[in-house]
């Protein structure tokens, strides 16, 4: 069982607490505490990863299907793509110490700053397949698969100490209680594109339709002492649990555009709506005797992208992107639903992702093979939670804080190339490196 101490303050650190369910039990029963998001949508195909993501004025490959459907219609033959996909993804979170006060040098008790771990998710699997069928002299279809998200994490807090006030006086032992989780959700896009183009070539428009699968399975506990709040956890005694589930199908339409005013120039730009899928979070409060169950949705970001690609020579061309991705989308009922229990969800936000793409290609021949190198960056703002605190910046807002105080803004860059093999098959390659990213890729076209 809890002390009274550590009840209270679970109370200033946003989590269940029995002294608040004698007055307010619907705003308490909620379990969870929010651990820090961030997902990357990233476009497929290593082509357009080598060149830092920059793509949408080029659209030149199967992967159009996707990004600019409009680039379909300059498909003269069929074509078969594969894509095998690494990634590995960091993800600190608060994980003990102290966030506020001094350390009482009792039991556990003794670290002066917050201590932070990381979680790293690794992931290999088919990122995009996908064949191409021309149906005219200035028209394609395709039908892909595409991976768009698959997270597996996993977290635990040892609970976190920090000073508290209480009757106009302050005290230094209290501490979180412990929390542990997993998150694991999976996104896969089916989709059908087609593009069309007409004035010789130089503007065509394309749109695509894709059915989306959506499943997430994320657990979240609270766990006791094992003796008092300055012991060791004991991962066998659970307080309360929150678990979000869903398994849906959503539906995710694109659009887009190619104007190509001079033969070496073409502009582009494109619109993807995501899918919305339902789910279900069920918090539980066990001395409480409280179980509470809501349903929500999880919304994938929609994407607004304007592209440019110029061919300065025959052998260069440069290209350059600018997207946004509304992020903030994922904030209604995934993100909200499980900060309740703190009592201030609306203090929560994740920002819109402004990102800016370039990348160049060099073709050249070697050994009787054309031989494609390929390099670029791309910015990625902050899009993990952030808590804002509250005028009062109380002890609910420093721990909140520490546990959510968003993320850097990062730097991608990018490089791979490509080589033409024999049976009309062409082999590219590419890898993105940021401080808390690494993707590995690899794609294979076939035209037949």
């Amino acid at each position: 069982m809890l002390t009274r101490r550590a009840s209270t303050a679970a109370v200033f650190a946003g989590a269940i607490a029995l002294v608040l369910l004698a007055t307010a039990k619907d705003a308490a029963a909620q379990a969870t505490a929010q651990f820090p998001v961030q997902f990357d949508f990233q476009t497929p195909g290593a082509r357009s990863m080598a060149m830092g993501g920059a793509f949408v004025g080029a659209a030149d490959d199967a992967t159009a299907a996707f990004t600019n459907p409009a680039g379909l219609s300059s498909f003269g033959t069929k074509q078969f793509s594969i894509e095998g996909r690494f990634k590995s993804v960091d993800t600190p979170y608060l994980a003990g110490g102290r966030v506020s006060g001094q350390p009482t040098g009792i039991g556990v008790d003794t670290v002066p700053n917050p201590v932070f771990a990381t979680d790293t998710d690794n992931h290999f699997g088919a990122g995009f397949i996908a064949i191409v069928l021309p149906v005219g002299a200035h028209t394609s279809v395709t039908a892909y698969r595409h991976e768009l998200v698959n997270v597996d994490n996993e977290f635990f807090s040892s609970g976190v100490f920090q000073r508290a006030s209480f009757f106009g006086g302050v005290d230094d032992r209290n501490r979180d209680t412990p929390l542990g989780g997993t998150r694991a959700i999976a996104i896969a896009n089916y989709g059908a594109s087609i593009g069309h183009s007409w004035k010789d070539d130089r503007i065509a428009i394309g749109g695509g339709l894709a059915f989306s699968h959506f499943n997430i399975e994320s657990h979240f506990a609270r766990f006791a002492f094992a003796t008092d709040i300055f012991g060791a956890v004991n991962t066998n005694v659970k307080s309360a649990t929150a678990d979000q589930t869903g398994d849906d199908i959503g539906f995710s339409p694109n659009v887009g555009a190619l104007w190509r005013p001079r033969e070496n120039v073409s502009l582009g730009a494109t619109y993807r709506r995501g899918a919305s899928f339902t789910f279900t979070q069920q918090d539980r409060v066990f001395a409480a005797d409280i179980d509470v169950t809501r349903t929500g949705k999880f919304k994938v970001p929609d994407v607004y992208g304007v592209g440019f690609a110029w061919t300065a020579t025959e052998r260069l061309r440069v290209l350059v992107d600018y997207d946004r991705v509304q992020y903030s989308q994922l904030k209604t009922d995934f993100i909200d639903f499980q900060a309740i229990s703190s009592g201030r969800p609306d203090r929560l936000t994740i920002d819109d992702g402004n990102e800016v793409h370039g990348g160049v290609e060099f073709r050249t021949s070697m050994g009787g093979h054309t031989v494609a190198l390929r390099g670029g960056a791309w910015f990625d703002p902050d899009h993990t939670v952030r808590y804002e605190p509250t005028a009062a910046n109380d002890s609910i807002d420093v721990l909140l804080a520490a546990t959510l105080p968003g993320g850097p803004n990062l730097m991608h860059y990018t490089f791979g190339g490509g080589i033409a093999l024999p049976k009309r098959m062409v082999l590219d390659a590419a890898a993105d490196f940021s401080s808390r990213t690494r993707y590995a890729t690899a794609s294979l076209l076939i035209r037949f």
